[in-house]
This record gives structure tokens, sequence and C-alpha cells, in this order.
């Protein structure tokens, strides 16, 4: 397969970010700031310009909030998270919100399956919708970078069902003019906080460290497309 056209950086790229909570955050008791967070702290210090889209703004609860990413620079809040949510609801409330007035995504990270692990029948709870999900984007830009997120559990047989559907996903769907990516979030991943050094606030949760994590791997995703990082 040739190597696929890289992005350049010239205008911002559209970031868009689905998923349950992991990808909303927003409790009020604790840093759940997500990934989002660090991923823009990373990009905004590797000069790149970026603008996160969706139809989302808030997190889970009304008073949680986001600090600046930088000195003067607030946070961008918008997203596609939805706490609590399998992937085939979050896949119909992103097809309900996406109108044809909304920003085209350049790339969509995409983290789902962690609400769907005690479900079974993961062909037709998880890959089904997210396949379901990718076709969607690619009528909104045909060129999508599309990156599917592995499952942050090294200890769940839900995840470890669903890592090889996600996987034969991406390589099925995958082109040159719209490359579609697995990151491997379970890669160097602690999810049990009884542990030394864990990287979520609860099993599944990610706590500071473990947001900066994600966002590490999904930002070296990301600059395997950028033509002038």
């Amino acid at each position: 397969m040739s190597k696929p056209e890289a992005f350049s950086t010239a205008a911002p790229i559209q970031i868009l970010c689905i998923g349950d909570s992991i990808t909303q955050g927003g409790k009020a008791d604790r840093d759940e700031y997500t990934y989002r967070y660090p991923l823009q702290q990373i990009l905004h210090e590797a000069n790149i310009p970026f603008d996160f889209i969706g139809s989302r703004q808030a997190g889970l609860q009304p008073a949680a909030s986001w600090p600046e990413i930088a000195p003067g620079i607030p946070f961008d809040p918008d997203h596609e998270g939805y706490y609590g949510n399998k992937t085939a609801e979050v896949v119909a409330k992103v097809k309900a919100a996406w109108t044809e007035a909304s920003p085209t995504p350049d790339f969509a990270l995409i983290h789902l399956g962690t609400n769907d692990q005690k479900h079974g029948d993961y062909e037709k709870n998880v890959q089904a919708p997210l396949r379901d999900l990718i076709e969607f984007l690619r009528t909104k830009n045909p060129r999508v970078v599309v990156l599917l997120g592995h499952l942050n559990f090294n200890d769940s047989e839900g995840a470890f069902q669903i890592r090889p559907l996600v996987q034969s996903l991406a390589e099925t769907l995958d082109s040159p003019e719209s490359p579609v990516r697995t990151v491997a979030h379970y890669s160097d991943w602690q999810e049990n906080p009884d542990q030394p050094e864990p990287d979520t606030f609860d099993w599944a949760h990610p706590n500071q460290q473990g947001q900066k994590k994600m966002a590490q791997k999904w930002f070296a995703a990301i600059k395997t497309q950028l033509s002038d990082f």
C-alpha cells in the first residue's frame, strides 16, 4: 500500500474526539480533564495549529472546569464524549448532532468500547457501529484520518476480545486517502489504582498521569500524518 499523503499544518487541523467518559470527563471532585487537556498542551508546545471540534463543550458535572493549557491560552472544550454510553449509543448521538454546518474533521480520535465490555457480541456491539461511524465521517471528509484507540485495560476479558476486532476493522478500512490506524493505549498502562503509580482513578478513568500517557500516544499517531512537523 502506498504511503498516505500527509497533512500540511499551514491551517489549523480540525480534531474531533469521540468517546465515552474517558473522552468527556468532567467530574468536579477530581482532576478528570481527560486526554484532551494534555493533548492540547502537547500540540501547543509543538507549534501545531489545531482546533478541537464537536457539538459538546461540558463535562459530566456543571461545576467541573479545565485550566488554561498555557498562560493566556484557554482550553478548547469542543468534543463528542458521552459519559457512560456504549459504542452504538455514541455513534447514534454523533450522527444526530453532526449537521451540514458542522466543521469538517481532519482527524477523528475514537475511543469506544469501555462500556460494552460486559455485554458480549462485540462484533455487533462494537465493531459494527465503529464501521458505521467511520463510513459516516468519510461522508463529511473523504480524507479524514481515523485513529481508533484500543481500550486501556490489561486485565479485562472483554477488552482482550474487542482488541482484535478493532485491529481487523482498522486494517480492512485503512486506505491511502483516509488512513485508519490503531493506538495502543493499553501499552505501559496500569489500570489498578491500588498498584504503585497507577494510571486511573478507579480502574477506568485516567488520572493525570494516565491522561498524559493517552495524549502522548494520540500525538505520536497524529504526527505521522503531518508533512512539515
